[in-house]
């Protein structure tokens, strides 16, 4: 399972690269607003590519509803930011015909907001190299996003398929778990739910029973310290 942060903050970035296995960053306009990223904004994501470095993915959004505008907007980014970035595209009409374009062109692409099992399919069809179900979007509309994503991974296998499922949209650890298990080979999620997986009441009474015995051994003399 690939780990990606979902987030365009810097230093949340910056916090949690040396904690967590992640392969990547995406981003979105929502995400954008909410790191109050408003003046240099391509300023902003070179310095994200540096930090994260350039064997990690990078997903940067359009913006505009009509494909010719999507271009643009790709050519942009590529040129501005850096030319291996992965470009979202929501699978909307216009999305499809910009996705088509920028994959002939040899541009990575992650097809974004799909929510149903159609959007899925067509954007595979187009060989895109991530797709992104909105998982907590589709239980909130009653659609069974698990199924949803167990097909996709299916067909991928079934076809030989390069593309990954990028499962997104995540809220809590339940649906994280609930995507690993339909078959998504990638999530990306806000990384502080991750660390929240870590400080579980469980997991601390496990730690205080070692510091325990350690102690009734040693008291607080340290391990680095016990005499050879």
């Amino acid at each position: 399972m690939e780990f990606l942060f979902d987030t365009a903050e810097i230093s949340l970035i910056n916090r949690y690269k040396d904690m967590f296995a992640y392969t990547g960053v995406t981003t979105n306009p929502a995400l954008i607003r909410k790191a109050g990223i408003v003046e240099h904004t391509f300023t902003h994501f070179r310095e994200l590519r540096q930090i994260i470095g350039p064997d990690r993915t990078l997903h940067m959004q359009v913006v505009s509803h009509q494909a010719d505008e999507m271009l643009r907007e790709a050519i942009t980014m590529l040129e501005k930011v850096d030319n291996g970035i992965c470009i979202k595209v929501p699978v909307t009409p216009d999305g499809m015909r910009a996705m088509k374009e920028l994959k002939q062109r040899g541009v990575r692409v992650t097809a974004t907001a799909v929510v149903t099992q159609m959007q899925a399919l067509l954007a595979l069809a187009l060989d895109v190299d991530f797709i992104a179900p909105y998982y907590d979007q589709m239980c909130d509309i009653g659609i069974d996003g698990g199924e949803l994503i167990r097909m996709l991974a299916d067909t991928i296998e079934k076809e030989g398929k390069k593309t990954k499922i990028l499962a997104a949209n995540i809220k809590n650890m339940a649906q994280l778990c609930q995507v690993c298990a339909a078959g998504s080979q990638a999530v990306t999620l806000n990384p502080q739910l991750l660390e929240e997986t870590l400080q579980m009441p469980q997991i601390e009474k496990a730690v205080k029973f070692f510091d325990d015995a350690w102690q009734e051994l040693h008291g607080t003399t340290g391990l680095c310290e016990l005499i050879d």
